[in-house]
């Protein structure tokens, strides 16, 4: 093969491969959705369903619109420190420590156990 018919080759290749990817569809979601610096709470496994993206954490999440009071399935902390997870609202009865960095799916007993979460 001359280097012209690779590079033709090639060239056809990365058109095939732009063509799926413009033809990807619309509603498709990107999983895990969570903003640089923020620690996020999710309805859902794998990132899904109605969401926080908090700063500055969340005392007490029965407040909160969305149903996440005891029912955060899956966490992301997108943000360069610790958050803790608590039991009980105001910070109280600690269940887990989520590293900086870290993408989890929680397990029972605690994904439906979670009322508050701040920074460690």
């Amino acid at each position: 093969m001359t280097s012209r018919t690779r590079a033709a080759a090639m060239a056809a290749a990365l058109l095939v491969g732009a063509g799926a990817i413009a033809a990807s569809p619309a509603s498709a979601r990107v999983a895990w959705p969570c903003a640089e610096g923020k620690f996020c709470v999710y309805h859902g496994a794998n990132g899904t369903g109605p969401h926080y993206e908090l700063q500055d954490g969340a005392s007490d999440l029965s407040v909160l619109a969305g149903g996440l009071n005891d029912h955060v399935w899956s966490v992301r902390n997108n943000t360069k420190d610790d958050w803790c997870l608590f039991r009980d609202a105001g910070y109280k009865n600690k269940i887990l420590d989520i590293l900086d960095g870290q993408t989890i799916n929680l397990q029972s007993p605690q994904r439906d156990q979670v009322s508050s979460t701040r920074r460690c």
